[in-house]
């Protein structure tokens, strides 16, 4: 059966399945249908509420990494009780998850695709064992407890120009990085910038009045100041979920090549609530910077503009 067929195939069953209160014959497929499309319909909805009516115990697997687990956050923060597996290559998910009060059965972790197309694949087998359900926007912030920010100027630019260490090529090149903040900083704009102390060094910037540096190694205190942005800039990092899930302005430079999942669960969804612009790049370098940095402006001008 044809794949695109097949969401439409589990969906339908699982709906079904529903209407007659057999919840527990329901959730296997609504978690087929968002195998094949994260946020097909409302199947995401559905899942969350047919786990919650279902009688039987079952087990939810939190995977991947930051971006994921902030999706995963609204279901898991209501639902703390719940039996749940991690399987990441965040080597600091542990704290992550104890942070937040979330007890996690076990941890597994993994260092490459291979590996974790491995572990994945071991624990579909296992019985009564679901992915975690996502959801698209924070109804209140996880990690403050603030009303939503007043947009007035000075306005507040986040940047965050890294990746994870499992997706080498995806952070934002120093070239481009530089010119945007020569660009902010004379058009009188405060920025936050986000990463690891070793990615921030090689700019030589300290923390001042008009620009902060957010490279606590505790990525929630990291994570928590996104609220104060009025426009989140960045590659295709957790900090550009963050940001999009508080439906914050955001711009996002990323590759220009073939992901559907990324495109499907973390882009798209978010371009189409109109929160997230988004720069496909060959190559962030030479006249591409350029190119990209017009965008950008282009960008942030129309949206301060417009407020």
């Amino acid at each position: 059966m044809n794949r695109h067929i097949k969401k439409y195939y589990f969906y339908f069953l699982a709906r079904i399945f529903d209407a007659v209160g057999l919840h527990q014959k329901s959730v296997p497929y609504y978690a087929e249908t968002i195998r094949f499309r994260s946020f097909f319909w409302d199947s995401q909805t559905r899942y969350a509420e047919a786990i919650a009516k279902n009688p039987k115990k079952i087990t939810l697997q939190i995977q991947g990494g930051i971006g994921d687990f902030l999706q995963f956050l609204p279901f898991i923060l209501k639902h703390k009780s719940y039996s749940y597996t991690v399987l990441t290559h965040f080597l600091y998910a542990e704290s992550f998850f104890k942070a937040l009060g979330i007890k996690v059965k076990k941890y597994y972790f993994y260092t490459n695709w291979e590996d974790y197309v491995g572990l994945r694949d071991r624990l579909q087998k296992v019985p009564d064992n679901y992915i975690c359900p996502r959801t698209l926007f924070f109804k209140t912030n996880p990690f403050v407890n603030t009303k939503k920010k007043v947009l007035k100027k000075p306005y507040v630019v986040g940047i965050h120009m890294g990746s994870s260490k499992l997706a080498a090529g995806k952070a934002l090149s120093q070239d481009f990085v530089i010119k945007l903040l020569s660009f902010l900083t004379k058009s009188k704009y405060k920025i936050i910038l986000f990463g690891t102390k070793d990615e921030l060094k090689s700019f030589h910037t300290k923390s001042s009045h008009h620009i902060t540096l957010a490279q606590d190694r505790d990525v929630i205190k990291n994570l928590s100041l996104v609220t104060q942005c009025d426009l989140m800039i960045g590659s295709d990092s957790a900090f550009k979920t963050m940001s999009s899930m508080l439906k914050i302005p955001s711009i996002v430079l990323h590759k220009d090549n073939a992901n559907r999942f990324r495109d499907r669960t973390f882009i798209e969804p978010y371009v189409k609530a109109h929160c997230m612009y988004v720069y496909k790049y060959q190559r962030l370098e030479g006249k591409e910077v350029d190119t990209a940095l017009a965008f950008t402006i282009a960008n942030i001008n129309a949206l301060f503009k417009a407020s």
